[in-house]
């Protein structure tokens, strides 16, 4: 029996565990004829409930207004950027704004989106700045507060508020992302935060590997999703926005349940974010992108100042521990052959110098 002609069933749910409290050592072969149910799908093709979601992306790249049109969303049972969401009973996490600008931001948000509020009522917000805890002390009183009370989603904006141990030490997130584990396995919850990037221009990296601190955070979610920011140009925001201060992102994912979606490009016309319908931002690139730097330069003569300036920046964000850079990295990010980087070299030999193809400061 395949797939599809096997029965999902109810009764196979509940978790045996041992007497170390450690579930039991199953047998897939008695399972495959009657599969346990799988949780519901919180946001179609892309996270159940009772699982982890990270939101990554630099900082103040609108994720909190983007959480924020997230939880109307599963409140009210719509779309949040073209994907369906299940109608949800909702806790959002404020650690970061005061409780009355929280409270205008969803009212502002409800009112861009012209949707009725017909289930603002299962949106519940936790205020907690100046009130901010590391996740080993506040979990347990989390899980405290909303136990058997039907929430669906816990929405926690953002962590770096509540993070434990050293964001770049494996072993001091794995025990953070830990606590994530215990929330879900304790409330039924899905747990939806965000993080930022990294410094530096983002464009040249995969999505998942984009989120400041050790891989774990990548690594740990079952979705992954990462906002990055296009190059546009004014006529472009001017043609096709209403406000002269928004901006073009594009939303890539890492899922562990589903396929990764194509790439989402979207406007951030606050207070809220509106997919590109008109599919205006495709071709545009993301800073740092090589394909960017590749466009730009075959479009303009560069001035030697302007060259300059772009290889300083080039060797600033590639440089290794011990100061030099690799030619072939530098050609990589820049877009250009390693010929020209050796050009390079030699037009600013006056502060740069490159042996074996290792670049170094003089």
């Amino acid at each position: 029996m395949n797939r599809i002609e096997a029965l999902e069933v109810d009764d196979l749910d509940v978790e045996e565990l041992d007497s170390e409290g450690l579930p039991e050592l199953i047998d897939v072969g008695t399972y495959m004829t009657r599969l346990p149910k799988l949780p519901d799908e919180l946001i179609k093709g892309v996270v159940r409930v009772g699982h982890k979601m990270m939101i990554s992306g630099a900082s103040k790249s609108g994720k909190s207004f983007l959480l924020m049109q997230l939880a109307i969303a599963l409140v009210e049972g719509t779309k949040w950027l073209g994907f369906q969401c299940k109608q949800s009973k909702v806790l959002y996490v404020n650690l970061e704004i005061d409780r009355n600008s929280c409270i205008h931001r969803f009212n502002d948000i409800y009112i861009a989106l012209k949707i009725k509020r017909s289930n603002a009522h299962n949106l519940t917000v936790w205020n907690l700045r100046g009130y901010a805890t590391p996740l080993d002390k506040l979990a347990p009183i989390l899980i405290r507060r909303i136990a058997q009370r039907g929430y669906d989603a816990i929405i926690i904006d953002p962590i770096y508020k509540i993070i434990t141990g050293d964001e770049n030490k494996a072993s001091d997130m794995g025990e953070f992302t830990n606590l994530f584990d215990m929330i879900t396995k304790d409330t039924g919850c899905t747990v939806i935060f965000s993080h930022h990037h990294s410094k530096g221009p983002q464009g040249y990296k995969r999505a998942m590997d984009r989120a400041s601190g050790s891989g774990v955070f990548a690594r740990d979610p079952d979705a992954l999703i990462d906002l990055i920011e296009l190059n546009i140009t004014e006529d472009l925001r001017t043609n096709h926005t209403s406000n002269e201060t928004s901006t073009a992102w594009r939303m890539e994912s890492s899922l562990r349940e589903f396929n990764n979606f194509k790439p989402l490009n979207f406007w951030f016309d606050y207070p809220i974010h509106r997919v590109d319908e008109e599919d205006t931002l495709k071709k545009k690139y993301a800073a740092g992108d090589t394909r960017a730097n590749l466009e730009r330069s075959s479009k303009r003569n560069q001035t030697p100042l302007s060259r300059k300036s772009e290889f300083d920046q080039a060797f600033d964000i590639n440089k290794r521990k011990d100061g030099t850079c690799v030619a072939t990295v530098l050609s990589e990010y820049l877009g250009i052959a390693e010929r020209t980087i050796r050009d390079r070299v030699k037009e600013f030999n006056d502060e740069y110098v490159t042996k074996k193809g290792i670049i170094s400061r003089k």
